[in-house]
């Protein structure tokens, strides 16, 4: 069964250093875990996009798995889609957008869809699905207060930015 899960946080760092930081595939292994490996097998430009073609290595636990993704990184849209095209999915695709707040930080949109090939596979994620996404996205939240300067203000009320209201 086919699994979607979304995750939006605002993190005091400039949008375009999120896009660039989340849009650098080659440097996942150095700070998500479960990522052994990464290769890109092609890097083309598509206008304002890069696309690539990905393979990332994986171990958790006692799984070890390989799969390839098309990456597509718009910096003009401040949006990365990911698509999959080999490994053990029957589906995967994801999207990260980098809304820019009026304080300069960012609120990130992230959404993941999924379903594996292995129903053993499947169960194990859909049990704790939020926990592993939260992973991911916290992985990229640490590597971005590591790298970056902290921008705009400790607090800031996101029912009063615009276009937020309506779903940006």
């Amino acid at each position: 069964m086919t699994a979607e899960h979304a995750e939006r946080m605002r993190l005091r760092h400039r949008p375009d250093e999120l896009f660039e930081l989340v849009s650098n595939v080659r440097a996942y292994p150095e700070f998500i875990g479960p990522i052994t490996g990464m290769r890109v097998r092609d890097e083309r430009r598509q206008g304002d996009a890069t696309r690539l073609v990905a393979e990332a290595r994986i171990r958790f636990k006692f799984v070890r798995e390989r799969f390839v993704t098309e990456v597509l990184s718009n910096p003009v849209k401040r949006e990365i889609t990911v698509g999959f095209l080999d490994g053990p999915f029957h589906d995967l695709a994801n999207r990260w957008r980098f809304i820019e707040l009026s304080d300069g930080s960012t609120l990130v949109d992230f959404w993941i869809r999924y379903q594996f090939a292995n129903p053993i596979l499947q169960m194990l994620l859909d049990a704790s699905r939020a926990r592993a996404v939260r992973y991911l996205v916290n992985a990229f939240a640490a590597e971005a207060d590591r790298r970056f300067d902290q921008v705009g203000a400790a607090e800031l009320d996101l029912s009063r930015e615009p276009g937020l209201a309506r779903g940006a």
